[in-house]
């Protein structure tokens, strides 16, 4: 009896060390990637205010560097540090050492390579086209089969006290699964046209906003009960609830990028449903985060830690809104297609997935300042410019988009793009000057992340005074719920939100435009054109897609399915950097020879263009990009 209580008191101990030393490495890597896209990053904003910075390189313009950046961060920063601290939590909640630790190494090694090589690849031109999805199949297979490893050694680790995970636990262990689930289904070959694009915003949406969101979540719940003294096995009837309905309302979030689009209107309705209902779980978790910290704010003595967590949380509720704004058809006519969506993403990816990173990692460290004055600052005052430059922007220029046609003085392509070019301007230099401030941050914490806290504060002893009380049972979420809960929501959302669209798209037959001109047989010198609109990130620049709104009033005729049915991948959405392109070449005023002269030397022809130069392409390139613009009528 004496040796088993010894064995169970030396696992308590050797347990959650051995955990922190594996997430130490898991955010070392993470921050490391974190801070390369980072840079990425703000090279490629410079870039949309200096569009001739590094613009005689093929490897460093926007279109390359922004998707690489974006895969560095949603790829590898998020996945590293969240999986690798789920360890650590898990393995303090069951105060049990890690099982299937080789699983977790191969995993670290797996999604750092598939992070890696992904990027490297689209700064090379193999993009794959695919939004949200933009690196080569094999890369993010690589990924897909790192992400099922750590998810698998977590899930082994969790049973040892599977009734007793508490929220925490319980967010962790679901995103971890939803992350193998979603990079799994993202390997499926996608389907031709809208249904192709609704699959890819599927995936797209599951992988870089409802595990940030479940990951951060979870996070956060760790971190402020730790420095509350509260117990993380506790059964907690808000938590609960919250658990369930934001797995619920963010599986079904898919088709934010795709309102008023070609895709079934009944689509669009279910995304906008589940945006307004995603307020459900956002009071629910407020609510009971609010209880854990109510009258112990003020004994708190992990104030960077507290810090760290409430700007996580408040990221998070402020990216709950502004997607409801970009759901919501009244607002989304303003803020659709413009740096609206960047500061959306901001807000998750920089925001809230990364505070609650810091915060869930600052108690690993032993909590205090540890040197992260500077840090916290840094991160914040870049935070909040970034995405207010950003979503100010985005509504600046979306009613300077619809000011246009309103008044018919101008329409929003052509020489009269330059209206939007320079409303959009400051916001974009703002941006830029905040980003780098949260880059710098961002660098500092990457050196200093092996640093001992400088006043490492003692855990509390964990407490209970939850006075809360639901009648039922006092375990809320078991194992067993767990599992089939998560299963049931995944697939629920699988069919309602992927695979009822994708079949109802694809019931469009060709439109004339699309037997006509959108058409591209294999070796054509179209379809090379239309390889390099792909391999060079165009799409991240200019949007394919007319809506019927008063903003897009004069760009052609309304999109409808049938008009992409030849297309895999269908390019729909992007950033209205520049303008639309769906009928590009059937507007008045086009002219072959100008556009490739525009290509090759943008400034000479619209000296407020922000476009990069392509003249590093070949004529041959330039004549086959021009052939494949002049398909798009």
């Amino acid at each position: 009896m004496t040796a088993e209580i010894e064995s169970n008191e030396s696992d308590r101990i050797v347990g959650p060390e051995a955990a922190s030393v594996m997430a130490g490495t898991y955010v070392k890597v993470g921050a490391a990637l974190f801070a390369i896209g980072l840079v990425l990053s703000v090279l490629a904003s410079f870039q949309l205010v200096l569009p001739d910075l590094l613009s005689e390189s093929a490897f460093t313009t926007f279109g390359r560097l922004a998707p690489a950046a974006r895969i560095l961060m949603t790829a590898g920063w998020l996945p590293l540090a969240g999986l690798g601290l789920a360890f650590y939590v898990v393995s303090s909640v069951t105060e049990r050492p890690l099982k299937r630790t080789g699983l977790a190494v191969a995993a670290i090694v797996l999604i750092a390579l598939g992070s890696l090589a992904g990027a490297g690849a689209l700064i090379g031109g193999l993009s794959s086209g695919i939004s949200g999805q933009e690196a080569p199949l094999w890369a993010r297979a690589i990924s897909a089969a790192g992400f099922l490893l750590a998810a698998s050694a977590l899930a082994s680790s969790a049973k040892q006290r599977a009734d007793q995970l508490g929220a925490a636990g319980w967010y962790l262990t679901a995103s971890a699964w939803w992350l193998a689930a979603v990079g799994a289904f993202g390997l499926v070959p996608l389907t031709s046209g809208v249904a192709g694009s609704i699959q890819a915003a599927f995936v797209a949406s599951g992988h870089s906003r409802l595990f940030v969101f479940m990951m951060a979540v979870g996070l956060l719940y760790f971190a402020i009960s730790r420095i509350t003294g509260t117990d993380l096995t506790a059964p907690r009837p808000l938590a609960a609830l919250g658990f369930w309905s934001l797995g619920v309302t963010w599986a079904f979030m898919g088709g934010v990028e795709l309102i008023y689009s070609a895709a079934p209107n009944w689509y669009e309705t279910l995304t906008i449903a589940f945006a307004i209902a995603a307020f459900v779980p956002v009071l629910a978790i407020v609510t009971d985060l609010g209880l854990i910290l109510k009258g112990h704010v003020r004994d708190i003595a992990d104030k960077t830690t507290l810090r760290y967590a409430m700007a996580g949380g408040a990221a998070l509720i402020g990216a709950t809104l502004v997607n409801l704004l970009l759901a919501w058809r009244a607002t989304s006519v303003v803020v659709q297609y413009s740096t609206w969506t960047i500061g959306l993403d901001v807000l998750i990816v920089l925001g809230g997935g990364s505070f609650a990173i810091f915060a869930a990692n600052n108690v690993r460290l032993g909590g205090g300042s540890r040197g992260s004055r500077i840090h916290q600052s840094l991160s914040m005052i870049g935070l909040i410019g970034s995405t207010a430059a950003l979503l100010a922007g985005g509504i600046v220029t979306g009613y300077a988009w619809i000011a246009g046609p309103a008044s018919q003085e101008y329409g929003n392509f052509g020489p009269a793009y330059k209206v939007s070019t320079v409303m959009i301007a400051p916001f974009l230099w703002i941006s830029v000057v905040f980003l780098t401030a949260f880059a710098i941050g961002q660098i500092m914490y990457l050196l200093s992340i092996d640093r001992a806290a400088d006043n490492p504060q003692p855990s509390k002893e964990p407490t209970f005074d939850y006075n809360l009380e639901f009648e039922g049972l006092d375990r809320y979420v078991t194992w067993k719920r767990l599992v089939w809960g998560t299963a049931l929501i995944w697939i629920a959302a699988l069919v309602m939100s992927a695979g009822l669209p994708i079949v109802d798209a694809q019931k469009a037959d060709a439109s004339i435009a699309a037997d006509t001109f959108r058409s591209y047989p294999a070796g054509s010198v179209e379809e090379i054109g239309r390889n390099l609109y792909i391999s060079e990130g165009c799409a991240e620049c200019h949007s394919q897609s007319v809506r019927p709104v008063v903003t897009d009033v004069g760009l052609g005729p309304v999109s409808i399915a049938a008009d992409y049915v030849h297309e895999d991948p269908a390019l729909i959405t992007g950033i209205r950097i520049g303008p639309d392109l769906m009928h590009v070449a059937g507007r008045d005023g086009f002219d072959s020879a100008v556009a490739a002269a525009h290509l090759a030397s943008p400034r000479s022809i619209r000296s407020w263009s922000t476009m990069p130069s392509y003249a590093y392409l070949s004529s041959a390139d330039i004549d086959a990009l021009v052939k494949y613009i002049e398909t798009l009528r």
